[in-house]
């Protein structure tokens, strides 16, 4: 490696673009084998199966069931969507304007969940809203209800801990965009005469227009591919395209149609993202058009029938009027939800007394909301009882005991070791050169080579795991360590060039110069200048890069065997199978393992910017 980079750091800025492209190769191969060939993969599975039909698709618009879940899908992602920016723009705020300690606890609140598996953020939502579960409980303890509330297995507790999990994704491209922005603005217009609700709804609200539609872009696009939260916590009527993905796979076994339906996804979460882009226009995404998106709803909506219509106009004949009026009433509320969210937004943004005590409580409180789930888990996993109770009748070390002395427990802890450790290595090596690349390139060349490497971030994860399972089965690795470490990389590379990119540009870059104005080879000044100054970068990003594979569901629940189980996927069969208390200790020993690797992380930022 070291000749590797002796050969493409250039010195001379003639040689940076060959240099970039160079070190971004192997990724660049890397991805194109096992994520991009997959990716095609699919679609041609959905069309030759085996030989060339589009009898899937047909059969897809034939079953207007189909129809129904691919609106499920929309309808739940929207509105926790829209839930999770009207809960998230306070916090953003906060996080950007308040003094230390808040601004400290409120970034605590809103990242430590997202670095925790999804699937024990759901579990702990499970453990809440059940039947017999903590709101229940305190509901009938106070008197309030004679019998416990349906919460669970319906829409209503798909919305709750949906909302709960897509949070971090609506917050933290807000409160970007809000670190942006020139407070002189602000004084200005105080100066001006300007009351608070004027300020905000002028000057600040229009400022941040561009984070909140990338906030909404981005928690959308995962919400529509979420698998977990939707199958554990909705019911029959909240079936979502993930979930009859799955289905398909694993108790129909009908490959083609699987392959039908994650093409159906991709293209609608790639339809979705363009028409965002037509309703609000690329200057607005990037903050240099403050025209209401509401008006260019408006002015789309001709356009927008056009494309309803030629969409159903290929639907079979006896299909295509029940089909077109479902999807031209989806389309017509959308336009009508999106009105009214985005005119409500800045009403309701207004009327908040922005740098008062009751934002903070609001704050508060949202935090509450994030941490709480967690923290219930505590308590449960310190105890003896064999059935899964909040609080618990005996305190102890049972559950953990029982968890360690389990063979299946710990073949599967082993299993996401074995996955999580070579993954960590292999992603931080592919990202960090592809990274080092990416700081060379400039303009246009530079956002399409990022946006290529952390697309696999963005994608759902089922469209993931979907072509991972095509793709390793001709290669005859499911089942197999070999073939998670392979797919568990592609998902772990996203994270590793995320902080690596922002590690390389923060680098004081006159030190490497001055290391070869000093005669120093490209060899020595990256050994001697450049690897200590990354170094903090490379644990940072190899722990994330650790956590997104030991914590990964979706491909190990595709790609695992009887022999390689992962954790995660022993954790679904336990909650899914028999509700095993069990799964409550190992979920409580996740959360402490990501608060030590989040507190190790936050320990070496704080000595770096200390030296």
């Amino acid at each position: 490696m070291y000749h590797l980079l002796n050969r493409f750091i250039p010195k001379e800025a003639s040689t940076r673009r060959w240099g970039a492209v160079l070190l971004a190769a192997p990724l660049a191969a890397y991805l194109t084998v096992f994520y991009l060939v997959p990716l095609c993969g699919v679609l041609l599975r959905s069309i030759f199966d085996p030989g060339f039909t589009i009898a899937h698709y047909t059969a897809l618009w034939k079953q207007p069931v189909y129809l129904k879940v691919l609106l499920n899908t929309l309808e739940i992602s929207f509105w926790t969507t829209a839930a999770a920016i009207l809960l998230g723009y306070p916090v953003a705020y906060g996080m950007t304007y308040f003094g230390p300690f808040w601004r400290t606890f409120l970034m605590a609140a809103v990242t430590l969940p997202f670095w925790i598996s999804v699937l024990v953020r759901t579990y702990s939502w499970m453990i809440i809203i059940g039947r017999f579960g903590v709101i229940n409980n305190l509901l009938q303890g106070l008197g309030l209800t004679e019998a416990p509330l349906e919460l669970m297995y319906n829409r209503c507790g798909v919305y709750i801990s949906l909302t709960y999990v897509l949070l971090p994704y609506a917050v933290l491209p807000m409160h970007s965009v809000m670190l942006g922005i020139d407070r002189s603005l602000l004084w200005a217009a105080d100066s001006l005469g300007a009351s608070p609700w004027q300020r905000m709804r002028r000057v600040f609200f229009p400022l941040t227009l561009p984070g909140v539609a990338v906030g909404f872009l981005l928690t959308f696009i995962v919400g529509a591919g979420t698998f977990v939260t939707p199958t554990l916590m909705g019911g029959p009527k909240d079936t979502v395209v993930a979930m009859s993905i799955e289905s398909q796979m694993e108790i129909v076994n009908d490959w083609g149609f699987a392959a039908t339906l994650g093409v159906i996804l991709l293209v609608t979460v790639l339809l979705l993202f363009s028409l965002c882009l037509r309703f609000m226009g690329l200057e607005s995404l990037f903050g240099t058009n403050n025209k209401p998106v509401v008006t260019h709803v408006k002015k789309r909506r001709g356009m927008i029938g056009k494309l309803g219509e030629t969409m159903a106009g290929g639907v079979a004949a006896r299909w295509s009027e029940h089909a077109e009026n479902i999807l031209q009433r989806w389309l017509q509320g959308s336009h009508q939800a999106w009105g009214a969210f985005s005119s409500f937004l800045p009403r309701f943004l207004c009327h908040i007394p922005w740098g008062g005590w009751s934002l903070k409580g609001f704050c508060a409180l949202v935090a509450f909301y994030l941490i709480f789930p967690l923290g219930i888990i505590l308590p449960i996993a310190f105890s003896n009882d064999s059935v899964l109770r909040f609080p618990p009748e005996s305190m102890g070390l049972g559950l953990l005991g029982a968890y360690f002395s389990s063979g299946a427990w710990m073949r599967a802890t082993l299993n996401s070791l074995r996955v999580a450790a070579p993954v960590s290595l292999l992603a931080t090596t592919l990202g960090t050169l592809a990274a080092m690349g990416i700081t060379r390139l400039r303009g246009s060349a530079r956002q399409a080579a990022y946006g290529m490497f952390i697309s696999p971030l963005i994608l759902p994860a089922i469209i993931n795991a979907l072509a991972m399972y095509f793709f390793m089965a001709k290669l005859k690795l499911i089942g197999t360590i070999t073939g998670l470490i392979l797919a568990h990389t592609v998902l772990a590379v996203p994270f590793v060039i995320i902080v690596m990119t922002t590690t390389i540009q923060g680098m004081d870059q006159g030190l490497v110069w001055a290391g070869y104005s000093l005669g120093a080879g490209r060899l020595r000044t990256f050994i001697h200048i450049t690897l200590p100054l990354i170094r903090p970068g490379l644990f940072i990003a190899g722990i994330f890069a650790f956590i997104a594979s030991f914590d990964e569901l979706i491909a190990a629940l595709f790609i695992s065997g009887a022999r390689s189980t992962t954790l995660p996927k022993q954790m679904w069969d336990g909650i899914r199978d028999q509700m095993s208390p069990i799964v409550a200790a190992v979920a409580a020993l996740l959360i402490i393992l990501a608060m030590v690797f989040l507190g190790a992380v936050a320990t070496i930022r704080h000595r770096k910017h200390k030296a």
